[in-house]
């Protein structure tokens, strides 16, 4: 059954504020400790100093604007999945690009209660080529 949508839209609400704010540091916390990045279709990064730098070249480069609405949630225990649809703005060299598309996002809940990213997937169902 799908789960509350006001209280999983603050859950994205809060990832899109802080990736909007390109506060790196924070954004990079809100991931949980083992949480993987989804890059391309195929291809995820695991959360390490390697995805931090990676997000922090990514702001800096692309003035990215992101909005978030999560479709359906759905949750197991200290897990839950998310469908989100999300728009993502980007500028580069005075020329703004915008994407939409429909992510596939997993929140875990840690030890103190927060809910996190485990997988951060915006490409959703996409499949490699």
């Amino acid at each position: 059954m799908s789960e509350d949508l006001a209280f999983w839209n603050k859950i994205a609400g809060k990832y899109a504020a802080l990736f909007n704010a390109h506060d790196t540091e924070s954004l990079y916390d809100f991931y949980a400790d083992d949480a993987a990045l989804v890059l391309e279709p195929g291809h995820a990064l695991q959360k390490n100093e390697e995805m931090k730098a990676g997000i922090k070249q990514y702001f800096a480069d692309l003035a990215p604007v992101l909005t978030v609405d999560v479709q359906h949630a759905y949750r197991a225990g200290d897990v839950a999945l998310m469908i989100v649809n999300y728009t993502l703005s980007t500028t580069a060299d005075g020329v703004t690009s915008k994407k939409e598309g429909v992510a596939t996002d997993v929140a875990i809940r840690d030890a103190n209660g927060e809910w996190r990213y485990g997988i951060d997937n915006h490409y959703g169902t996409e499949l490699t080529a």
